[in-house]
């Protein structure tokens, strides 16, 4: 797939941000995946499966969904450079109460520049089981994350 080809396909399948959906630059995701709090795939994973479930969209620019690429060759799981199947088991063990069903990462490299983007299916949480990233659980309030309240 050319990058335009998968501009054309992010635009008609996650065509804007909402509760649901979110659209991460995350140059480097070695220090994105499980780093500050708030503001890692991990918090964001959390946030959305705390709502409804939905999807995450890393490697396009915030607000224009232009695609610019993720760096995952520095990203290491357990010693391995990271794939879409070890990213996704990492998420459950960062992410409390997370389930796996439902849970899966999808890659794609555009031919002609060798952009990566990768689409995170989060599930929704499990009936009054939020899911806790950092040991707090989160949610998407506007553009921002905030940490939930206990009720």
């Amino acid at each position: 797939m050319t990058e335009q080809e998968l501009q054309q396909y992010l635009r008609i399948n996650f065509p804007k941000e909402d509760d649901a959906c979110d659209w991460k630059e995350m140059k480097n995701l070695k220090n994105s995946f499980a780093g500050q709090e708030g503001d890692d795939v991990v918090s964001y994973v959390s946030a959305i499966a705390n709502m409804e479930g939905g999807h995450l969209v890393i490697g396009v620019q915030d607000k224009t969904l232009e695609i610019i690429g993720t760096d995952l060759t520095k990203l290491l799981l357990d010693g391995y450079q990271a794939t879409p199947e070890s990213a996704a088991f990492k998420l459950t063990e960062h992410c409390t109460n997370l389930s796996s069903e439902g849970l899966s990462i999808e890659e794609y490299v555009t031919e002609d520049t060798h952009k990566t983007v990768w689409i995170i299916h989060i599930p929704k949480h499990l009936p009054r089981r939020p899911v806790y990233a950092h040991k707090k659980a989160w949610q998407r309030v506007k553009d921002s994350l905030v940490q939930m309240r206990p009720e």
